[in-house]
């Protein structure tokens, strides 16, 4: 156990215990503190998307939205989070993973 995984299971600071694992779980190799870096990221979801978007971070997005759920009115917020932040790699994909989940319905494309 590093001294992160100790930092980790004792702060009682959610901010502290939140960039912990937004920095530790692409990067440990242990299934057993994969899942609970996963684990906890999907109960902070929201504030690990919105610090990610904020620091450009478009891996760890990806790596993110591949084992938590996005709802749309969420995915939203976060399209719009990235238009603002002016993050515009985030934004495409996004906007790409709005696509493939959703769809556009709010859109007519008649020709």
């Amino acid at each position: 156990m590093t001294d992160y995984e100790q930092i980790f299971l004792s702060s009682g600071q959610e901010k502290q215990k939140l960039a912990i694992a937004l920095k530790r779980f692409a990067e440990v190799s242990e299934p057993d503190w994969q899942e609970r870096y996963q684990s906890y990221l999907r109960t902070r979801f929201r504030p690990a998307m919105t610090e990610l978007i904020h620091s450009g971070d478009l891996e760890r997005i990806r790596r993110l939205c591949s084992f938590a759920s996005l709802t749309a009115p969420t995915l939203e917020q976060f399209i719009q989070e990235a238009s603002v932040s002016g993050q515009t790699e985030i934004l495409t994909f996004l906007l790409r993973l709005k696509k493939d989940s959703f769809g556009f319905h709010d859109r007519e494309f008649s020709l």
